[in-house]
């Protein structure tokens, strides 16, 4: 019995020095995270709430790492959010602030493009209750969109990029 059990903590301490050892391999090297923009035009405040939730939810992401403008490569997640009850006829106004309607627009982008290329895009609502739920749920359409993408971003990674011919100028 002592055996087996020594064996299965001997084992299970294995595992646990492999598991960190690939992790840190994997996680804490500069290219290993894939960029993601996170672009917010939201000025109501369930929008507000759900922009702010989705970029915490990137931050603390093992996959990828937030950042505040287009870089060399990753995936933008452009946001624009408006009060879905706001200014409509015959609606409570304890009705405002309860809801907002998303636009979203998913697109790549490189340092190599001559832009943003667009990928994907939905509209959707999202309750003041929801913003959390609704955030995984976009993260989840970013890792689609990582994998549909991954061999692209692995060119773009692993291709130099091109250096710029020096201007020769005669002397006059």
């Amino acid at each position: 019995m002592k055996t087996k059990l020594a064996s299965s903590i001997g084992m299970l301490v294995l595992a646990l020095m492999f598991i960190p050892a690939q992790a840190r391999a994997a996680g804490n090297a500069p290219d290993s995270k894939l960029s993601v923009f996170v672009d917010c035009h939201c000025s109501d405040p369930v929008g507000g709430d759900f922009c702010s939730a989705l970029k915490s939810k990137v931050g603390d992401s093992v996959a990828y790492r937030l950042v505040d403008h287009a870089d060399a490569y990753g995936i933008g997640v452009h946001l624009w959010c408006v009060d879905l009850f706001t200014g409509l006829p015959g609606v409570s106004s304890n009705l405002t602030g309860t809801m907002s309607a998303v636009s979203v627009a998913f697109t790549i982008y490189a340092d190599r493009l001559p832009g943003e290329v667009y990928e994907d895009s939905s509209v959707f609502r999202v309750g003041k209750d929801a913003a959390d739920e609704m955030s995984d749920r976009i993260l989840s359409a970013v890792g689609q969109l990582a994998t549909a993408n991954k061999a692209v971003f692995e060119h773009i990674r692993t291709t130099p990029k091109p250096v710029a011919a020096p201007t020769m100028h005669p002397v006059q």
